[in-house]
């Protein structure tokens, strides 16, 4: 089985450990960062599979400019996108966020909250969907 490296950017530090656990137990290499920028030189850096990305961190809606500047990189251009936020939990929205190749190019999206079960399930149905 494939060895996955998954980049998570998240100001929640609780969140990103407990994930990053739990996705190394299962076969995935784990980077991090905790915040847009730190998260735009991993992904340069480090080259993920994919990349799990926080809406909400040190400014609000500072996950979708992440987005935007990494689908403008030619070296992330192509990586995968997880967008996680609690917006339409934590604020009663019922907000559809996404995805669109505009305002927010990303893959895929998840309300928080969520186990890191599910946050796996999600990420191998990304991975894995050609090869089906």
């Amino acid at each position: 089985m494939k060895k996955y490296k998954i980049l998570l950017i998240d100001d929640d530090v609780d969140l990103v450990e407990q994930n990053r656990l739990y996705l190394e137990q299962n076969n995935c290499d784990v980077v991090f960062a905790y915040n847009g920028a730190d998260g735009l030189t991993v992904a340069r850096d480090q080259h993920p599979d994919l990349i799990v990305l926080d809406v909400m961190m040190e400014e609000v809606g500072e996950g979708f400019e992440v987005a935007r500047e990494l689908r403008s990189n030619p070296e992330t251009t192509a990586t995968p996108i997880l967008m996680l936020s609690s917006v339409n939990n934590e604020h009663g929205f019922n907000l559809t966020i996404g995805p669109d190749q505009a305002w927010n190019p990303v893959d895929a999206f998840i309300d928080k909250p969520f186990s890191p079960q599910e946050l796996l399930k999600k990420i191998m149905e990304m991975l894995t969907q050609d090869d089906a």
